[in-house]
């Protein structure tokens, strides 16, 4: 997770360097420090996620940045200017120097609440005066006070005011360090901050996993759907070979009433072939007996030998019908056999289709399941997410 990024915004740019200094100090290990500014000089866009400020200076400070992202924070000197301040013998004069009588003066209020009221007190404030005003009084006063940004050895008091001094006038130079209350109130920002980024990140995992499940959901129609299609083709497969195996048990009916039939066939052939023999037989005696009444027998002779002509024919006749008769009697009882294995195949067949059924029916009641927890899941995110929404704001 990212961390925090802070800069601070100063009346002049010591002020900022005051405001980073003591940020850095107490939050190095939390934050992000970026840079100091001075408030008449902000670049434009600026994309720090807080602005440190003295309290007087929040308002024009919010008139760059969004308000929302500066903190007015009260920066009060250090022990050991009151140290100081009480060693200054009673009755001299004391310059309070900064940049600004808001500022110069909430010092002064500092080092009165410390009941060190045996002295006399002047703000200069050097931004909001001439330089002569500015040199009269660091003549008038016995003692110079400021902060180290001010009246340090390189800073804008020796700088630039330098000749103003007198000799052996006194110089008390001090650190200023953050509030207690202005520590709570950035302890108060950062965890905010972080807090707001988690929601954030959380925020948008809901988003991508309500993305995610919609997704899922509309692949689990699509297979709910695969699946309601399989098991209408599996139930009309199921029908396709329960008609399939009645054909076959027709045609076994059929060509078992077929070889039925041709065992009756036989047997009337059988009978008129002992018919054709005996009526053969009866015309070859016909034939004996005409020869023996000779010429008187001769149109008899004609007839015997054209009803003997005509039971070798019926003979031959019948002899190919039964040969037929046979051969259908052989292919019946060879398609008997094919026709019941091909009726125990369709069988196991149906009993594989069906089991495909039973199992795609129960995947379907999986997806319904899986679809039922899913919808749970992505309730359950929208709630985080508007929760995350709620706790954001």
């Amino acid at each position: 997770m990212s961390v925090m990024r802070i800069s601070t915004i100063g009346s002049s740019l010591p002020v900022a360097n005051e405001l980073f200094r003591v940020t850095e100090l107490f939050f190095s290990d939390k934050v992000e420090m970026v840079n100091k500014y001075d408030i008449r000089k902000l670049p434009n866009n600026l994309t720090e996620d807080l602005f440190i400020v003295l309290p007087t200076r929040v308002e024009q400070a919010s008139q760059y940045v969004p308000r929302e992202k500066v903190l007015g924070v009260e920066l009060i000197p250090e022990v050991q200017l009151y140290v100081e301040v009480a060693k200054i013998p009673k009755g001299k004069s004391v310059g309070i120097f900064n940049n600004n009588t808001a500022q110069g003066n909430k010092i002064l209020g500092y080092i009165q609440s410390y009941g060190l009221n045996h002295l006399n007190y002047t703000v200069i404030p050097f931004d909001e005066l001439s330089e002569d005003q500015v040199k009269e009084l660091i003549q008038e006063n016995d003692v110079i006070l400021g902060m180290g940004g001010f009246v340090g050895k390189d800073e804008v008091l020796y700088t630039k005011y330098r000749e103003a001094l007198k000799p052996g006038q006194q110089v008390i130079s001090f650190q200023r360090t953050i509030k207690p209350q202005g520590i709570m109130d950035i302890i108060e920002q950062i965890t905010l901050f972080s807090y707001r980024k988690m929601a954030k990140e959380c925020q948008e995992v809901s988003v991508l996993l309500n993305s995610r499940m919609q997704e899922v959901m509309a692949t689990s129609e699509n297979v709910t759907e695969s699946m309601k299609q399989t098991d209408d083709s599996v139930k009309e497969a199921i029908k396709m070979i329960n008609k399939q195996t009645q054909q076959v048990a027709s045609t076994i009916e059929i060509t078992n009433e077929m070889t039925n039939a041709a065992s009756e066939i036989d047997q009337t052939i059988n009978l008129i072939k002992r018919i054709a023999n005996q009526t053969n037989l009866l015309g070859f005696n016909a034939s004996i007996e005409a020869a023996r009444a000779g010429e008187a027998g001769r149109g008899f002779t004609v007839v015997a030998q054209e009803i003997k002509r005509l039971a070798d024919v019926s003979r031959s006749s019948v002899e190919q019908i039964g040969s037929l008769i046979y051969n259908m009697k052989d292919v019946s009882a060879k398609i008997v056999p094919l026709m019941e294995l091909l009726t125990e195949e369709f069988k196991e067949i149906e009993n594989f289709v069906s089991q495909i059924s039973a199992f795609t029916q129960s995947d379907s009641a999986a997806m319904q399941d899986i679809k039922m927890a899913i919808n749970e899941i992505g309730e359950t995110s929208q709630k985080l997410l508007e929760e995350y929404d709620k706790l954001a704001e």
